[in-house]
């Protein structure tokens, strides 16, 4: 397996190892989320708390680093740090309930567009969505199709173009509190990767909401000499229908299916080729905790022991899903 600097890239980190991580990549963190039992607030970096509890431990951390010092920036509830070449950034929404779901989420994405402008890195890359409560009907409409519904109304307000802008994405219940948005940006666009077995997400018919998920399948770029490939969450759906209702063990082998669909896609555009010399890292979502042997089994038989894993109990965006996966995929600038 090919050495990526420890400096650079994502790390999942532990309660025991974090402290480690946080000084050597002391003054080059980009940013932090904690999931799992709530720890004191880092004031001193971007970071966040997730209220999803961790299978198998009572915390988990994604740490992104860079290989050069950083320099923070915040507007409004937008935090973020950044070097040339990638920033991320992340924002906590207050509930409200005097206003429907989709407007404050449409607000928050314009305030992340404008940071994002401001700053010089407009191009979104990879965002995760932590929704409270995402299964509640609200005026009719579900809460993750409000999400959507003001997600696109954003992409649209701030000159996004719906089917080329789109990043890799997730979008996932936890348990209680505000809404947590974390996200990449960089100066420069990345490639967007679509999924041949899968209607594109943006795509989906008006039976799916009234707006259509707004997320490729999978995102590449390259930053600090890293050639990344982003995978968003992905689940057992083939066309745009939920596949295996129940079944978390043939829901499980149709994702690693559609996970391997969109790592070959990529490879077919000559962008990465994930069997060679390339880290993975996982972070899985289950809606109940006893599917994590299970899963586990399923994917060090499809991807062996190397690829780091976090385990995650969440609410899938749709009621039918049990499990929901996503990748990064990360290799030097030369493949060997």
């Amino acid at each position: 397996m090919q050495q990526i600097a420890a400096a650079a890239g994502v790390h999942y980190a532990s309660t025991a190892n974090l402290d480690t991580l946080l000084d050597e990549c002391r003054g080059r963190i980009l940013g932090m989320v904690g999931f799992g039992k709530p720890s004191p607030a880092r004031r001193d970096i971007a970071s966040a708390w997730v209220d999803m509890p961790v299978i198998g431990a009572d915390r988990a951390y994604e740490v992104w680093a860079s290989a050069d010092p950083v320099q923070a920036g915040t507007s409004g509830r937008v935090r973020s740090a950044r070097n040339a070449q990638i920033l991320f950034g992340c924002v906590e929404i207050p509930e409200d309930p005097h206003t429907d779901y989709d407007a404050l989420i449409y607000d928050d994405y314009c305030r992340i567009f404008d940071h994002l402008d401001d700053l010089g890195y407009p191009n979104l890359i990879r965002i995760w969505h932590y929704l409270p409560d995402i299964h509640l009907d609200e005026r009719a409409l579900e809460r993750y199709k409000r999400f959507s519904l003001g997600r696109h109304e954003a992409f649209v307000a701030k000159g996004r173009a719906i089917s080329t802008d789109a990043p890799a994405a997730s979008a996932v219940g936890k348990r209680s509190g505000n809404t947590v948005i974390c996200f990449l940006a960089a100066p420069r666009p990345g490639i967007p990767i679509e999924n041949p077995r899968q209607v594109s997400a943006y795509a989906y018919p008006p039976q799916d909401g009234p707006r259509g998920p707004t997320f490729s399948r999978a995102l590449f770029t390259s930053w600090d000499d890293l050639r990344q490939l982003y995978i968003s969450g992905t689940a057992a759906i083939f066309g745009h229908r939920s596949q295996h209702e129940g079944d978390a063990g043939a829901q499980a082998v149709e994702t690693i299916v559609n996970l391997r669909s969109v790592m070959d896609e990529a490879h077919a555009h000559g962008l990465i080729d994930v069997r060679r010399n390339t880290d993975l890292s996982f972070k899985v979502y289950l809606r109940q905790p006893e599917f994590r042997a299970m899963i586990e089994a399923r994917l060090r038989e499809a991807f062996g022991p190397s690829p780091s894993i976090i385990y995650l109990q969440a609410d899938i965006c749709r009621r039918e899903l049990l499990l929901e996966i996503e990748v990064v995929c990360a290799t030097g600038s030369q493949e060997s």
